[in-house]
C-alpha cells in the first residue's frame, strides 16, 4: 500500500488547459476491459477560467475466463462537471454522474445475477495542484466522492453509500512544438469506507495506472486519445484488469 501511495505521489499531473482525456472507471474484476467515451467541454466565462466538462461513456467486459475485452456491456456512465482555476497553481472541481452497472455471477457461465444492474448516483469535489516545468505539465489531485447506490427499482441496495477518497499523480509531456501530440501517464490510488448497516473500515481498495497517447485536431476543435489502464483491485497479489480506452472530446462547441 506504501508503495502504491508514493507512486501516486510523485507521478504528477498535467495542467488543466491541456486536459481533453476521459480515463475509465473500474469495472470490477474481469481480464479484460474496454472503454469508450464522448465528451464536450466548454469554457464559461471569457476569461476561461470555468469551464464545464460533460460526457458519456460505455464500459464492457470479458468473462473471468476469457480474454475478450468486447464480450458483454458493463457500465453505462453520464458526468458533468465544472472547474474553477481560481489561482495559478490551484483549480478546484465540482461534480455530479449517473452510472448503471451490469451485475454478474462469479461462477460459469458468469449469467447477469439477481438484480440485473445497480444503479448509482456519484457527488465528488477535486482539488488540483497545477504546474510546468519545460515541456512538461503536472498536478497533483485529491478527490473525496460520495457515491450511492440503487437496486433498478430504485430502492436502496445492500450497500447504500459509500465514501471514497482518491489521490491522483498525472503528468503530459508534449512532444511536438505545436502541443498536439501529448504523452499521459497518470496512477491513481483509491481508499474507502461502505455502509450496510454499520460502516466499515476505511482502507485502500485498489490502484489504476494509465498511459496515453494524445493528439488533438485543432481546426476541428477536438481530442483524440487512445489508452491503456492497469487495474490492481486489491493488494498486489490479486490479479489486474487490463483495459483498452479511447475517448473523443470536444472544446467549445458552443462558442461564438
Amino acid at each position: 500500500m506504501l508503495r502504491i501511495i508514493i507512486t501516486c505521489v510523485f507521478t504528477t499531473v498535467f495542467y488543466f488547459n491541456c486536459h481533453a482525456q476521459i480515463t475509465p472507471p473500474g469495472m470490477g474484476k474481469a481480464n479484460t476491459a474496454s472503454w469508450f467515451a464522448i465528451g464536450v467541454q466548454q469554457d464559461l466565462n471569457n476569461e476561461r477560467t470555468i469551464h464545464s466538462e460533460t460526457y458519456f461513456g460505455l464500459g464492457r467486459i470479458s468473462n473471468p475466463d476469457t480474454y475478450n475485452l468486447v464480450q458483454k456491456q458493463s457500465l453505462y456512465v453520464l458526468n458533468e462537471e465544472v472547474s474553477h482555476h481560481f489561482k495559478k497553481n490551484w483549480q478546484y472541481s465540482v461534480a455530479v454522474s449517473y452510472r448503471s452497472q451490469s451485475k454478474y455471477q462469479s461462477t460459469s457461465p458468469y449469467e447477469l445475477d439477481v438484480p440485473k444492474y445497480r444503479q448509482e448516483v456519484r457527488l465528488y469535489t477535486r482539488f488540483d495542484y497545477i504546474n510546468t516545468f519545460k515541456k512538461i505539465n503536472y498536478s497533483i489531485s485529491y478527490r473525496p466522492e460520495l457515491r450511492f447506490f440503487y437496486n433498478p427499482n430504485f430502492s436502496s441496495s445492500t450497500e447504500n453509500t459509500q465514501f471514497r477518497s482518491r489521490f491522483r499523480g498525472k503528468t503530459t509531456v508534449n512532444i511536438n512544438s505545436l502541443k498536439t501530440h501529448k504523452i499521459i501517464a497518470t496512477a491513481e490510488a483509491l481508499f474507502s469506507t461502505s455502509r450496510t448497516n454499520d460502516w466499515s473500515k476505511f482502507e485502500y481498495k485498489e490502484a489504476r495506472f494509465c498511459l496515453y497517447y494524445s493528439v488533438i485536431l485543432p481546426v476541428q476543435k477536438v481530442t483524440l486519445n487512445l489508452g491503456y489502464m492497469h487495474n490492481i483491485i486489491g493488494k498486489f497479489s490479486s490479479s489486474p484488469v487490463h483495459y483498452l480506452a479511447f475517448d473523443i472530446v470536444v472544446k467549445n462547441p458552443f462558442k461564438r
